[in-house]
């Protein structure tokens, strides 16, 4: 076993704060050590957390924490907070079902705030806590933790107008790494990163300073124009900060945030300002093991690997994950047609568009941690006559509704939104799981939907939705995998639009599968076939059209029909089908069998099913006792 001679004191926030000062180095290396030991064995969020352990130190050992707020932004950064705060015996299980969260999780402990897993939250919810303290008469500090990406969101930056305006007292700190997952985009990057390399400003101000040592002091006439001349040299000297200090917040910074000393030292000083303050901390992704130092994006997130030689688990090369196939597909279409455009908002890796973005940069287009101005964007492109690709995860598209609704389907402008991450995604949990897409797009004017149920069909939909353009169109799949030797990209099969697929024919039972549930459908089929009941299997692969002679002609051969759908059981394909099918025909319903309207913890997709009772086994068990009564 490891040893931790300093970390293995520290269960709890109270004890870090007894150690010296001198000794916080040696925590922080301790703390390092032991989320390279333990994620190297179980996998997990990596260089982010190597990028905070100095900041996370500092912050619990200045703030009185849990009474002082620290607030994270996304949360996939706190790791160490976790370890800190009474959780390190437990790290081993984070992301495994009934495990650890991968982010804040208010459930799990009193110093976790708010359930984290999108961006651009922190600020506002720093500065609702900073005015409910003011208004209750209450003293503690707030902080907030966001990122150089994060702090780009629309919602960050309303947050900080409005705590310019309000001047509540708290902090945020902005931790600068030059990265998101990907590669931060846009002007506010380029911004941050002018500040960091901007020395002659830094040398300038000390300069300055030390000349206005020399003048006699004379009053507060003096500290009026000492005051005046320091806002024109920032205003001279490319104004450091200024974007965040004309929206009312006092700047200081950047200051190396691995230097845990430093930041205390700081964090320490700024306790003492009154109103809101930024904090400008420049760590690295990955700090302190260098593989993740030289690949951060590489090492965001990790399988179990050897500590040695930072290599991961290879996977089965004849596997091809589905977002590579978006990615190929997309590639294969702009080879042939230049009109083509794809869209992401800062998920080039996750939705599989690196070989995509190096062979068509010009028509790629990250535009940040920005979802609402991504789909408003994709429309304005369609009504340029480009033919724009949306490619989304499900859980980031819910943040851009007015903009499906206002800016794309009433004004019915045929945008192709690809949607990744759809159904149960596993260890990221609940702020991640996509079981609400199906249910609003198929409740908004003029939105066409497909629900794919193979790799294959995801090829196929994406050549029909390139030349589609009676209305806006969504097609939507899990985080999966297809066998890339089964796969024909130079020719895919024709798709029909509103044409499913008849599976299996019986007569007592219709199963209608709804995207890659057809798996567990097929199974639960022949499970009621050895009991004596003939199913028929109907896979819609369109949902909206949905093939109404073949979905109804199947309801009235069989006696009763069910809905297996990877979705909110009132937010998924269910409710739009049945208030489609005919009333004469409803009385043969029996049931939907999907997610309940709760929260859906992280774990594999299977545990999750077997939890909800939606495995083919759980199914066919229920099934089998309500057709025999």
């Amino acid at each position: 076993m490891p040893s931790y001679p300093y970390l293995d004191k520290i269960q709890f926030p109270e004890d870090l704060r007894k150690i010296t000062e001198a000794e916080l180095p040696k925590v922080c290396y301790d703390l390092r050590e032991y989320i390279i030991d333990t994620l190297s064995d179980v996998g997990g969020h990596f260089a982010s957390n190597l990028g905070v352990v100095e900041l996370t130190v500092a912050l619990h050992y200045v703030f009185q924490t849990p009474t002082d707020k620290i607030i994270w932004d996304v949360g996939h950064q706190t790791y160490p907070h976790k370890i800190l705060t009474g959780r390190k015996k437990e790290l081993p299980t984070v992301r495994k079902w009934l495990g650890l969260s991968g982010f804040p999780k208010r459930e799990e402990s009193e110093y976790d705030l708010y359930n984290t897993g999108h961006a651009g939250t922190s600020i506002s919810q720093a500065l609702g806590e900073a005015c409910a303290r003011d208004l209750l008469g209450k003293d503690y500090k707030v902080a907030a933790v966001i990122g150089d990406a994060s702090i780009a969101t629309g919602m960050a930056l309303e947050a900080m107008n409005h705590g310019g305006h309000v001047k509540p007292n708290m902090l945020v700190i902005l931790n600068d790494n030059y990265m998101s997952i990907s590669k931060n985009v846009g002007s506010i990057s380029n911004y941050l990163n002018r500040i960091i390399s901007s020395q002659i400003y830094n040398k300038g101000k000390t300069a300055f300073y030390g000349f206005l040592k020399w003048i006699p002091l004379i009053g507060p006439a003096l500290q009026a124009l000492a005051h005046n001349m320091e806002t024109s040299f920032k205003h001279f000297m490319m104004r450091p900060g200024g974007l965040f200090e004309d929206l009312g917040f006092t700047y200081f910074g950047p200051i190396d945030g691995h230097d845990v000393n430093r930041v205390v030292q700081m964090l320490q000083n700024l306790s003492k300002i009154q109103g809101p303050v930024l904090l400008h901390v420049l760590t690295q992704k990955g700090k302190g093991y260098k593989p993740a130092e030289a690949d951060p994006i590489k090492y965001h997130g990790v399988t179990p690997f050897n500590k040695e030689s930072g290599k991961m688990a290879s996977s089965d090369s004849n596997k091809i994950g589905l977002s590579k196939i978006v990615g190929k597909t997309l590639t294969d279409l702009t080879d042939k047609d230049k009109r083509i455009a794809v869209i992401t908002p800062a998920m080039i890796e996750g939705s599989g568009l690196r070989e995509y973005q190096e062979t068509y940069p010009e028509h790629t287009f990250d535009v940040g941690i920005a979802e609402q101005h991504s789909v408003a964007f994709a429309g304005a492109m369609t009504s340029g006559g480009a033919i724009p690709f949306m490619c989304i995860y499900s859980t980031f598209l819910t943040r851009a509704m007015d903009q499906l609704v206002e800016d794309v389907s009433l004004m019915n402008l045929p945008v192709r939104f690809v949607i990744d991450r759809a159904g149960i995604v596993g260890p990221d949990g609940e702020t991640h799981q996509g079981l609400s897409d199906l249910g609003y797009l198929a409740g908004l004017p003029n939105m066409d939907i497909m629900v794919p149920s193979t790799a294959q069909d995801i090829i196929d939909s994406l050549h029909f939705m390139k030349d589609y353009t009676d209305h806006p169109i969504a097609i939507r799949f899990p985080k999966d995998s297809g066998n890339l030797h089964e796969l024909k990209f130079e020719s895919p099969f024709s798709v029909t639009k509103g044409k499913g697929r008849l599976v299996t024919e019986g007569e007592d039972l219709l199963v209608l599968s709804v995207g890659f549930m057809l798996p567990i459908a097929n199974s639960v089929a022949g499970i009621l076939k050895q009991q004596g009941i003939s199913v028929s299997v109907v896979d819609l692969f369109w949902l909206r059209p949905y093939d109404t002679e073949l979905v109804h002609g199947q309801i009235q051969k069989n006696k009763r029909f069910v809905i297996l759908d990877e979705s909110y059981i009132h937010a998924g394909a269910s409710g739009f089908l049945l208030n489609e099918i005919p009333a004469s025909l409803l009385g043969k319903f029996l049931k939907t069998f999907a997610l309940p309207p709760e929260p859906i913890h992280h774990g594999e997709r299977n545990q999750i099913l077997d939890h909800y009772r939606l495995t083919a086994s759980q199914i066919a068990e229920e099934l089998i006792l309500s057709l025999k009564k």
